[in-house]
C-alpha cells in the first residue's frame, strides 16, 4: 500500500517508516511545506494517491511550556490535523483509513481508564488531546477513522528511555517524583506493529490506546530496570524539582494516567512486549543480534 505520513521524521515516524517499508510498503512523507497555505491542492493530490494517511506530526511536550510553546504544541497538532483533514475532504480519490495521532494524556490523572470511558480530563494536556481528536473526527465519512492515543513510546534510539539510559551507564537509576503516580508506556516495535494491525481490521475504528496491558508506577517501572542493569544506586527525584525545571509542564512527568489497551486486546493483538521484563528482555535480545 502506498502511506502518507506527517511527522515521518520524528522519534516514532523514523521507526514507523522504517517497518512499513520494510514490510514491503510505499511510505511517503508528508513535510512541513505541503501544509503552507498555497500548498493545499498539492497536499490534496498526494493524499488522493495514498491508501492510508497517518498523522504524527506535533512539537515535543517535553520541555518548559511557555505560553508561546504552548501555542506551538497546539498549532503543530490541532491546526496542522484540521489541514490535513481539509485536504481528505478535497482528494478526489479518498484513502481508505486515515489514522491519528493522541495521547493517554486524554484521561484524568485518577481512575482506571480505557477507549468505552466517555469522559477526557481536565489539565492542558487533555484538553489538547480532545481538540486534537475533535478534528480528526472530522474526516470524510469514506475514511475509516482510528484515533491512537499513545503512552510514553520506548526505545533506546530516543525519548523517555534514551534518558533513563544515561545515568544507568554509572549504575544509577532513577524515578521521578513522588514515585507511586502511573507509567503508561509502550514499546515502540509493539506501536509500529499496532498501524500494522490496524490496517489489516477493517472492523477496527475509534480511538485505539496504544500502551503495554502491564500497569506498572513510575517507581516500579524503575526497580525494573535497575535490576535488569544492576544499579547499584537508586533514587527518587523529587516532583519539586522538576517542577523548577519544567513548570507547569511537569505535569506531564509527575503525574500519569492508568489506561488500559481494551479495543486491542478485544481485537487480538498480541503484544511482543506486555510487560516491563518482557520489553527489557526483547531489548537485550535485539543488541546481541
Amino acid at each position: 500500500m502506498n502511506i502518507a505520513i506527517s511527522g515521518a521524521s520524528g522519534f516514532i515516524g523514523r521507526h514507523l517508516t522504517s517497518f512499513l517499508t520494510a514490510e514491503g510498503h510505499q511510505v511517503t512523507p508528508l513535510g512541513r511545506i505541503l501544509f503552507r497555505e498555497n500548498m493545499s491542492g498539492l497536499l490534496s493530490q498526494t493524499l488522493s494517491r495514498c491508501d492510508v494517511v497517518i498523522n504524527l506530526a506535533g512539537a515535543t511536550i517535553n520541555r518548559r511550556w511557555t505560553q508561546k510553546y504552548k501555542r506551538e504544541i497546539y498549532d503543530s497538532r490541532v491546526h496542522l490535523t484540521h489541514k490535513l483533514v481539509q485536504a481528505l475532504h478535497t482528494t478526489v480519490h479518498k484513502p481508505s483509513l486515515f489514522i491519528s495521532a493522541s495521547a493517554v494524556g486524554y484521561y484524568p490523572v485518577n481512575g482506571v481508564f480505557d477507549e468505552y470511558t466517555g469522559m477526557y480530563g481536565e489539565d492542558y494536556l487533555a484538553e489538547l488531546c480532545h481538540a486534537w481528536e475533535r478534528e480528526a473526527m472530522k474526516c470524510p465519512a469514506q475514511t475509516r477513522l482510528v484515533i491512537t492515543r499513545f503512552a510514553v513510546v520506548l526505545a533506546p534510539d530516543g525519548g523517555a528511555f534514551k534518558k533513563m539510559l544515561l545515568p544507568l551507564k554509572g549504575g544509577v537509576a532513577t524515578a521521578i517524583g513522588p514515585g507511586n503516580q502511573p507509567f503508561p508506556w509502550v514499546d515502540m516495535r509493539d506501536l509500529c506493529r499496532t498501524f500494522l494491525f490496524i490496517m489489516e481490521h477493517k472492523g477496527l475504528y475509534g480511538a485505539v490506546n496504544v500502551i503495554a496491558p502491564h500497569i506498572v508506577t513510575q517507581r516500579e517501572f524503575t526497580q525494573a530496570v535497575a535490576r535488569k542493569y544492576h544499579a547499584w544506586l537508586r533514587i527518587t527525584v523529587p516532583a519539586f524539582v522538576f517542577r523548577l525545571l519544567y513548570g507547569e509542564a511537569a505535569s506531564f512527568l509527575t503525574t500519569g494516567q492508568c489506561v488500559r489497551p481494551t479495543r486491542l486486546l478485544e481485537f487480538g493483538f498480541v503484544f511482543d512486549s506486555p510487560t516491563v521484563e518482557a520489553f527489557l528482555e526483547n531489548l537485550e535480545s535485539d543488541m546481541n543480534d
